[in-house]
């Protein structure tokens, strides 16, 4: 069973950093926040090829118009030409909506890949 699974950890500090008083005299604090995002994206689902059928087939629907609206979002921000002058759509997926950041944002991502050089898998 495949599906995309998405765990955040919000890693906000329980005790912020104290700075120096400002020139109104009060204590000003900082604070950082992380968040990690950790997606588990399932595989391109081919429906001849799995022969699913009611909940299954249903599922990898799902999967397939997630990895699709991920790809739009990934081509729309990668173009040079099209920088600025397109829409992205972020809304279209919740995967997108919740990576934006990660995406678009000014949020440091990192990317593992893990692709199948079987010849079943070529098209």
């Amino acid at each position: 069973e495949q599906s995309t699974v998405l765990d955040q950890i919000d890693g906000t500090p329980k005790k912020p950093r104290k700075e120096g008083a400002g020139d109104d005299g009060m204590q000003h604090v900082q604070s950082k926040r992380s968040k990690f995002n950790f997606v588990d994206l399932a595989g391109s689902e081919r429906q001849k090829r799995t022969q699913a059928s009611g909940q299954r087939l249903k599922e990898g629907i799902n999967i397939n118009q997630g990895l699709l609206v991920l790809g739009n979002v990934i081509s729309a921000l990668g173009d040079p030409k099209k920088q600025g002058k397109t829409f992205v759509p972020y809304r279209d997926s919740n995967l997108t909506r919740l990576l934006k950041g990660s995406l678009g944002g000014n949020h440091k991502t990192l990317m593992i890949a893990c692709v199948s050089p079987a010849a079943n898998n070529m098209e």
